[in-house]
């Protein structure tokens, strides 16, 4: 028993693959190659598909996995995670692909239900979940806010022990905790980062920071254990306000070349998700046949994926 909790203690430090996984914590994926950074998808995007159809795409795609929505709407029921997770995973895996991580809504280590949940996940081998959002409370000194969100995370770190699992804070760009990161780097200073910590989003620190995203990636570095790949640029709207507009990978203002240049030189560990922000599917042709959509689907995320690969390949 200590050697597996040591093993599983250096696994979620570093983020380490195995080369050949027989029975991986990574989803248990029996007898596949995995890359140290398996590229995931996060499913938001395609939640019109059942996972069968889900399967297919990723795969087409190439992608090594999938980053899941177990959340109200997702692709799986938090309610029901421990009857639905075992099916969709077993069907991800028969397509070859990987379930790591996944998406949620947990913010309260006292939440209902909070433990069925991470049992599910810890029982599927999905090892890193991203968490739901605070909101700050102007009613009180911004230092107050930290302190609090800090005992937060502090329970949620020590719940995840229970399960041996990780849980991580996306910094999502607007005015909720964690936007800036400098908050979120606070908040985690002290607490365990084999349990708890940050999901690194490159397109919302680039929107925020700008360049200064290079010096929050230092800062928050050992509390990242999984990351985040997608795209934006700013333009005028027709009122002439300046607003953003999401594309794909590489046709906006995230400087990859840095950004993965960083992210080797500081030796950021874990799977990597990839959103789709942009049109996946655009408004006039929503209404074709689902077949057609799907098809039309794998084509858009295949350049995401060989941009991603080209760049984790060097790694």
């Amino acid at each position: 028993m200590e050697n597996r909790r040591h093993f599983l203690k250096h696994i979620a430090l570093t983020g380490a693959f195995l080369p050949l996984v027989s029975t991986s914590i990574f989803g248990k994926l029996a007898n596949v190659t995995l890359p140290r950074h398996p590229l995931c998808y996060f499913t938001k995007h395609l939640q019109w598909l059942g996972i069968e159809d889900l399967a297919i795409v990723l795969k087409s795609a190439g992608f090594d996995g999938a980053d899941l929505t177990i959340r109200p709407g997702g692709h799986i029921d938090p309610a029901k995670a421990g009857q639905q997770l075992p099916t969709a995973v077993a069907t991800l895996q028969k397509h070859g692909l990987a379930v790591p991580m996944a998406v949620t809504n947990i913010s309260d280590a006292g939440g209902e239900g909070i433990d069925d949940l991470l049992k599910a996940l810890a029982d599927n081998g999905v090892m890193y979940y991203r968490m739901g959002y605070f909101d700050y409370d102007h009613g009180m000194s911004i230092e107050k806010n930290v302190s609090s969100f800090r005992e937060q995370l502090k329970k949620l770190e020590e719940k995840n022990a229970n399960y041996r699992i990780w849980g991580g804070y996306q910094n999502h760009a607007g005015t909720r905790f964690g936007a800036s990161l400098w908050d979120l780097a606070a908040a985690l200073q002290g607490l365990d980062p084999v349990h708890i910590g940050c999901q690194f989003d490159i397109r919302h620190a680039v929107y925020e920071g700008a360049r200064s995203w290079e010096n929050d990636l230092r800062q928050i570095k050992e509390y990242v254990k999984t990351t985040v790949v997608k795209d934006f640029y700013w333009e005028k709207d027709l009122n002439g306000k300046w607003t953003h507009h999401n594309c794909q990978m590489g046709e906006g203002m995230v400087d990859f070349d840095r950004y993965f240049e960083l992210f080797k030189a500081l030796e950021i560990p874990g799977p990597v998700s990839n959103h789709s922000e942009y049109e996946l599917i655009k408004k006039e042709e929503e209404g074709l046949p689902k077949n057609k959509k799907m098809d039309i689907a794998i084509e858009r995320l295949k350049k995401d994926v060989e941009l991603s690969k080209k760049y984790l390949n060097r790694i």
